[in-house]
């Protein structure tokens, strides 16, 4: 049996992925019955993370998805320095799997080989090429978690009077403007059909793995401009390169056709297949039997 261990970061994500999969959760109530088992660990963002796969003696597969790779290489945790960090992850020869070509370019300099499979948690259908262009555009962006500085929102304060364009940002109590619009964090059903009216959606953390966010839009025909480069989305590293990103909104009469792109890429789940295959279950000596 493989057992999934999800940091609280990201839990919202993994239930589905276990839906997916029939995978259970560790309970770390139930040690003794877990700890040789193979674990898939999605997110290792805390103490509790790193401290469960330090005693853990059966095969690990990490999934690393954006901020814990930070956490990793550049921030630690609590009195644990990067150091510390990077030479458990090496002590456990884990099998390494990311979101993308930055991150695996991150890992990489720390000596760890990954390979890049993203994801899609849901029904691809239910995205597939809405676009409807508008004569006055209009774009999202949404922050979670960390500061809106991080998430690039003083970007859209910056340049928002210089465009005929309507900003809605999802997830951020600020204060609205003419064309800047904000919304508190809405449930995912009235999140996904919120977006569907927009034409762009504006990705802008300093440091991400690849965004269920990123992949609805591209998948409705919507534009991206991303912080983190990939072949279907407008990298942007600054707000004079965003701007210039939004001047073009106008004319994109049709969709963004970079779907078949992202299609190619995502759900190529090889990594889990070959995993599971070389772990089968494993019977635990029971005493009372």
């Amino acid at each position: 049996m493989v057992f999934i261990n999800t940091s609280t970061a990201v839990k919202h994500h993994i239930d589905k992925f276990m839906e997916m999969f029939d995978f259970p959760a560790c309970d770390w109530t139930d040690y003794e019955s877990q700890y040789k088992q193979p674990v898939i660990w999605f997110g290792m963002y805390n103490l509790n993370d790193y401290m469960r796969f330090r005693y853990h003696e059966g095969a690990s597969l990490v999934y690393w998805l954006g901020s814990d790779v930070s956490i990793l290489i550049n921030e630690g945790i609590l009195q644990y320095s990067p150091n510390y960090l990077q030479e458990l992850i090496h002590f456990k020869g884990a099998i390494h799997i990311c979101e993308n070509k930055t991150i695996q370019d991150e890992l990489s300099s720390i000596g760890i080989k990954s390979l890049v499979r993203p994801f899609f948690l849901g029904n691809m259908e239910q995205f597939e090429d809405i676009y409807q262009p508008a004569d006055r555009p209009s774009v999202y962006t949404m922050k979670s978690g960390r500061s809106f500085e991080f998430y690039g929102i003083p970007w859209i304060y910056e340049i928002a009077n210089q465009v005929d364009i309507d900003f809605h940002i999802y997830g951020h109590n600020g204060i609205d403007l003419d064309n800047v619009f904000h919304y508190p964090y809405l449930p995912e059903y009235e999140f996904n059909e919120s977006i569907k009216s927009h034409q762009a959606f504006l990705r802008l953390p300093e440091h991400d793995g690849f965004s269920q966010s990123t992949m609805k839009a591209i998948l409705m025909g919507q534009y991206v401009a991303e912080r983190t480069p990939y072949d279907f989305a407008t990298h942007v590293t600054s707000p004079e390169e965003l701007l210039e990103f939004l001047k073009l909104l106008p004319n994109k009469l049709e969709s963004n056709q970079d779907v078949t792109i992202l299609k190619s890429l995502l759900n190529n789940f090889d990594w889990l297949d070959e995993f599971v295959s070389n772990n089968p279950v494993t019977i635990m000596e029971d005493e009372e039997w």
